[in-house]
């Protein structure tokens, strides 16, 4: 995938006409009349926008192109309603849809000129505008004149996005592919999180009615097990019976899938597809990715989810909302019997223990059922009774939160697979259960406001007794580990046995891991001084701001760790070249050290050049071109060096250490 990515990188780069040339089209195309309303072009101009982020095209064509082609497609969307008249609006695609023409109507006739140029950002309002301009005999002149200065506006507002998302990309890249491929996945995921709530929100609403209607319709035919339909459907009957049943139902069902999958009784490993997706999850770490995992993951604490839920609690008696108190504590209260049932299956060990590696984050249990339910039902309390726009965002929300608790679990290899999309499953089958009963049963509105203030204020509360917990996230830069390797040995040839590139995603080739070194820390960095290398500042909140000061001197910038095998570089050190440029060299421990305790290091030496992000940013980049190494370390002091078959040098001190007794360092 990732290497499919870098030859369409490759491609635009050769044939930036091309790419632009399609923008054109398909910013014209998304302006003609209703052929717009199934042009994607928003999510093309976001595309050209990264692209635009990552260097690969140029800002002003990309605009003025995207903008003339949106011209081009409304003035052609004009004179077919300038040519045909009304007859143009009695296709009979617009006869299915007679609300959306009656509300673009009402749109122009109350806005005129100035509702063509808002229409440009109303959906399906835009394809129908300018055809309803050119019907009413608009003057022309006026029409290209608020549509040009609309559709320059559009282009900037959808390219826009796309820019700092892909100079945040290059900036993730600079740190590691992998980090850069996980921050495009959760973009990615957030979106879906938000389209999937768009189509529940408007499917739901278009077909509630009908299916609550079949489902009394069937209690009616059968009274045993209809008996649950007309329950949850018919507000005369109580639901409270029916929902502790499911409830029970629902347990029992999850634990079977669960036992299924992974019990010790049937199975002696995981599923391949388990295993697959943790040692591919794995493959994708770096420590700020494990950082990140473990913010999302910590969602699904207790203490987190129990201060949630105890200030929904008082924010529901505050208000005397008894009949959402009484849902919120079924959603709470099954929600646990469902974790702890599930809970008790005799399952395989958690990935990271099966597999024997150290565990990125400590102390999370098997109660992910119970913060899916709570995390589900509440965006059921918070928008009832509010317009579709304000259910969109409050569902769009849940959902993406509750997608990356489940993927930060996945990514920290805390639960396998198959039980996370279960154990989440079974959460929102309970939490939509729950939530069709109480919509279904006189829901009133909550005030949501007050949540706005009691809800972060207990999610920093519960984050910091998290971090402060004897249970916390596991550090992942910790050196721990060796193997003793006899020194001349390795000088001569187990320098082999080392990795020659650093671990990242395919498409890295550019940065082999061209040094090894034989010396303690103390030692390196006294030769490195004596020969001009310098250490950069410190990467800190406070330090970051001086990229956005375009003065400041290069050797004064931060530079941005890189991760080798989910950890970032133990030394870095820069050295000044000429035009602008530095040399970097960065080492990671290799886990090995020689037989006098002398740690043996793995490493690069890379080469920068200031790049200048979005005309804000200042930072220092890694490119193509290696600096040259032999000028570079020839000149260490007490240091020998050797410069294999393979282009790998090998350092290591002219004197060795005295003996001493083999540690970490």
């Amino acid at each position: 995938m990732t290497e499919l990515a870098h030859l369409f990188l490759d491609w635009v780069a050769s044939h930036p006409g091309l790419a632009l040339l399609l923008l054109f089209f398909v910013a014209a195309l998304d302006a003609v009349f209703i052929i717009g309303a199934f042009v994607p072009a928003g999510i093309l101009l976001f595309g050209v926008g990264a692209l635009v982020g990552l260097d690969r095209l140029e800002l002003w064509p990309a605009v003025l192109l995207a903008a003339s082609g949106a011209v081009v497609g409304d003035a052609l969307s004009f004179w077919l309603g300038r040519h045909y008249g009304e007859r143009l609006f009695e296709h009979p695609w617009l006869a299915r849809y007679p609300e959306a023409l009656a509300r673009s109507r009402q749109f122009f006739v109350r806005h005129g000129g100035k509702g063509v140029m808002a229409a440009r950002f109303l959906g399906p309002v835009r394809a129908i505008t300018p055809a309803l301009a050119g019907a009413s005999n608009m003057p022309a002149w006026l029409f290209l004149l608020a549509d040009g200065v609309a559709a320059l506006a559009w282009a900037f507002a959808y390219l826009g996005p796309g820019i700092a998302f892909g100079a945040s990309l290059e900036l993730a890249a600079e740190v590691a592919g992998r980090l850069a491929l996980l921050v495009l996945g959760l973009f990615v995921l957030a979106l879906l999180g938000f389209a999937l709530a768009r189509g529940l929100v408007s499917g739901l609403s278009l077909r509630a009615e009908r299916w609550v209607g079949e489902l009394l319709d069937y209690s009616r035919r059968h009274r045993r097990l209809g008996r649950f339909g007309a329950a949850l459907a018919d507000p005369d009957q109580p639901e409270t019976p029916v929902l502790a049943v499911l409830a029970i139902v629902l347990t029992a069902f999850g634990a079977l899938l669960l036992v299924a999958t992974l019990g010790t009784a049937l199975h002696q490993g995981p599923l391949w597809f388990d295993a697959a997706i943790y040692q591919g999850l794995r493959e994708l770490r770096t420590p700020w990715g494990v950082g990140l995992a473990a913010f999302f993951v910590q969602l699904g604490d207790w203490r987190v989810y129990g201060a949630v839920a105890l200030a929904v609690l008082v924010g529901l008696a505050a208000q005397r909302k008894p009949r959402a108190l009484a849902h919120w504590l079924a959603a709470a209260g099954f929600g646990a019997i469902l974790a702890l049932g599930m809970g008790l299956a005799p399952l395989l060990p958690p990935p990271f223990e099966f597999f024997g590696h150290a565990p990125a984050v400590a102390g999370l249990g098997r109660d992910l059922p119970l913060a899916v339910s709570l995390y589900g039902f509440l965006p059921v309390l918070l928008s009832t009774g509010r317009r579709p726009l304000a259910r969109v965002l409050i569902y769009g929300v849940a959902v993406s939160l509750l997608s990356l608790l489940t993927l930060g679990r996945l990514y920290l290899g805390v639960q396998w697979a198959s039980q996370a999309l279960i154990a989440t499953l079974i959460g929102v089958a309970w939490a939509s259960l729950l939530g069709l009963g109480y919509r279904r049963h006189r829901a009133r509105p909550v005030r949501s406001t007050p949540y706005l203030l009691l809800l972060p204020a207990a999610v920093v509360l519960a984050f910091f007794m998290r971090s402060t917990a004897p249970d916390g996230a596991v550090p992942v830069d910790g050196l721990s580990g060796q193997q003793v390797l006899a020194r001349e040995l390795w000088w001569q040839q187990d320098w082999r046995l080392l990795p020659g590139q650093r671990v990242d995603l395919a498409g890295r080739a550019r940065q082999p891991l061209n040094i090894q070194w034989a010396a303690d820390a103390d030692r390196i960095g006294a030769a490195l001084s004596q020969a001009g290398w310098t250490e950069p500042p410190s990467l800190n909140p406070a330090t970051a701001l001086r990229w956005l000061a375009p003065r400041t001197l290069l050797p004064d910038l931060p530079l941005l760790p890189q991760a080798h095998e989910g950890r970032h570089q133990a030394l870095l050190w820069r050295h000044e070249l000429a035009a602008g440029r530095q040399a970097t060299l960065r080492l990671w421990y290799s886990g090995h050290v020689t037989e006098r305790g002398e740690p043996i290091w793995v490493g690069m030496l890379g080469q920068q050049q200031l790049r200048n992000l979005l005309g804000l940013l200042h930072v220092p980049l890694t490119i193509a071109s290696e600096p040259d190494s032999k000028s570079l370390l020839l000149p260490l002091p007490l240091m020998e060096k050797r410069r294999t078959d393979s282009g790998i040098w090998l350092l290591r001190a002219a004197e060795p250490a005295p003996l001493q007794e083999i540690t970490s360092p």
